[in-house]
C-alpha cells in the first residue's frame, strides 16, 4: 500500500512570539552566556575603539615636531603638542564611569546581535524602554610613572586646563584674522579645540555598560 504523506503549510513565527519563546525558554546557564557575552563584546570593542581614536590627537602632535625648530613656531607648538597629549591622556586614562542598566525583568535585557530592530549598542542605556543611565564606580587604568598623587592632580585638573588652552588658541586665531582654513591645520589655533572637542564626544559615547543590575536580577530570580 502505497503510503500517504500530508503536507502541512510551514508559517514563520512572528517576531514577538519568537522572542517571547527565546526569553520563556531562557534558562540561569542561557542568561549567565548571555551576560558575559554582552559584556565582553561592549569591552572589547570600546578597548578597540578607544585605541583607534588615539591616533586622532597623536598624529597631529607628531605634525607638530618639525616647527620645534623654528624660534618663532617653537612656543605655540609645544603648548599644541601639550593640548594633544593631554586630549589623548583624557581618552585612555580618564573613561567616564560606566553607564548602569536598570531592569525590571530578563525580558527587558539586551536581545543577541540577530534580532530585527536592535537598537544600537550605545543606545542601550538611554534609549530602550525600561532603561535608565547612572554613573556607577569604576576604575581608571594605572599611569605608568607617575605616583598616585601626581595622577590624582592631573585627573582633576588636565580637562579644565587644557579647555582653557584651547579656547585660548582659539582666540589667538581669531587674532590673527587669517582664513578659517587655517585655523584647522597644523599650525592653526583650531586645530587643539576641535580635536579636544571631538575626543570628549567620543569618549562619552564609549562609556562602558555596567551590567550589575542584569546580575543581581538574575540571581534574584534565580532564589525566587
Amino acid at each position: 500500500m502505497a503510503s500517504t504523506r500530508l503536507r502541512r503549510t510551514f508559517n514563520y513565527p512572528a517576531e514577538s512570539e519568537d522572542e517571547d519563546a527565546i526569553e520563556e525558554g531562557m534558562d540561569s546557564k542561557d542568561q549567565e552566556t548571555l551576560l558575559t557575552k554582552l559584556s565582553t563584546r561592549d569591552t572589547s570593542s570600546t578597548r578597540l575603539y578607544t585605541r583607534l581614536l588615539l591616533a586622532f590627537p597623536l598624529l597631529p602632535a607628531l605634525l607638530y615636531i618639525p616647527r620645534l625648530f623654528s624660534i618663532a613656531t617653537v612656543l605655540p607648538s609645544l603648548l599644541a603638542i601639550a593640548s594633544l597629549l593631554a586630549t589623548a591622556y583624557t581618552l585612555y586614562y580618564l573613561p567616564l564611569p560606566p553607564v548602569r542598566i536598570r531592569v525590571t525583568s530578563m525580558s527587558d535585557a539586551p536581545k543577541t546581535a540577530t534580532s530585527k530592530d536592535k537598537p544600537k549598542r550605545r543606545s542601550i542605556a538611554r534609549s530602550a524602554t525600561g532603561f535608565s543611565s547612572t554613573p556607577v564606580r569604576h576604575e581608571t587604568p594605572d599611569v605608568p610613572y607617575i605616583s598616585d598623587e601626581a595622577s590624582g592632580l592631573l585627573k582633576t585638573w588636565i580637562v579644565p586646563v587644557n579647555a582653557v588652552l584651547c579656547v585660548a588658541f582659539a582666540g589667538w586665531e581669531v587674532w590673527q584674522s587669517r582664513a578659517w582654513s587655517e585655523g584647522f591645520m597644523v599650525g592653526g589655533g583650531s586645530l587643539p579645540g576641535i580635536v579636544m572637542g571631538v575626543i570628549m564626544w567620543a569618549r562619552r559615547e564609549l562609556r562602558v555598560v555596567d551590567l550589575g543590575e542584569l546580575e543581581r536580577l538574575r540571581y534574584r530570580a534565580k532564589g525566587t
